[in-house]
C-alpha cells in the first residue's frame, strides 16, 4: 500500500508541474531548469501521465485479449465457463456463450 501511495504522490507533484510547464510558454529544459526538475524525470513523468490518461479515455485500446491454448475450461453445472484474470489477482468468470463486447465492458468497469 505504501508503494502505491508513494507512486501517487510521485504522479500528483509531476502532473502539477506538467500542467504549470504547459501554461508557461517555456521549453521543457528551460522550465526544468528554472525549477530544479530532472529533465529526465520530467519526460519520463511526461510520458507516464500521458499513457495513463489516454487509457483513461479510451479503455477499449489498453486492453488485449490473448488466445490460452493448453488450458480447459473447468465445467460447471451445464456448461462450461473461462476465467480471465485481471491485474491485482482479480478474476471474471464467463460461461460459453459470453457476449464480447459485454465482457469488454466489464473489464474497463474494474479495472478503472
Amino acid at each position: 500500500m505504501a508503494k502505491t501511495k508513494n507512486k501517487t504522490s510521485k504522479a500528483v507533484y509531476w502532473q502539477e508541474h506538467i500542467s504549470q510547464w504547459s501554461e508557461s510558454g517555456l521549453t521543457q529544459a528551460e522550465f526544468c531548469r528554472r525549477n530544479k526538475l530532472s529533465a529526465a524525470a520530467f519526460h519520463w513523468w511526461k510520458g507516464q501521465l500521458r499513457k495513463k490518461s489516454k487509457a483513461r479515455k479510451n479503455p477499449s485500446t489498453s486492453m488485449q485479449f490473448v488466445e490460452v491454448h493448453g488450458v480447459p475450461p473447468a465445467s460447471v453445472h451445464s456448461g462450461e465457463i473461462y476465467e480471465v484474470v485481471l491485474s491485482r489477482s482479480r478474476a471474471i468468470r464467463v460461461g460459453r456463450d459470453f457476449d464480447s463486447d459485454v465482457l469488454k465492458r466489464l473489464i474497463a468497469a474494474v479495472e478503472s
